[in-house]
């Protein structure tokens, strides 16, 4: 959900929804807004078994739009792929606390041209 505050009052203006969720998926276990765009994290998201996904919303005016589903460029059960999320600017990371349930935590680097996210980097701790 989206409330915007005024003064003292807070207002409800959208409630966020991705496209093919399912129940127990975790939609909004981590979320990040920078100005217009709003990033959620879905951890047990699963094109595997909770291999996880993050969603952005871009707001154009008054209303949030469904804007693209990130995900990992290589997709494993357990990553938990948007346990953490940030944004700043045209940059998101996405963190994946399980590489395949078992390797180290790492994030993930999506940057924004025009309207198109795409995956620039994967870090991980160095040894």
């Amino acid at each position: 959900h989206v409330f915007v505050r005024s003064g003292e009052e807070w207002t409800h203006k959208a409630k966020l929804l991705a496209p093919n969720r399912e129940a127990y998926d975790s939609f909004g276990y981590s979320v990040a807004i920078y100005r217009d765009t709003i990033v959620v994290g879905a951890p047990y998201d699963g094109v595997e078994f909770w291999s996880g996904s993050a969603h952005a919303f871009a707001r154009n005016g008054e209303e949030w739009r469904y804007h693209a589903k990130l995900l990992a460029p290589y997709v494993a059960e357990l990553d938990n792929f948007g346990t953490s999320v940030a944004i700043y600017e045209d940059t998101i990371v996405v963190g994946a606390s399980r590489e395949g349930g078992l390797g180290p935590s790492s994030a993930h680097v999506f940057v924004r041209s025009r309207e198109e996210w795409t995956h620039q980097a994967k870090l991980l701790a160095p040894d």
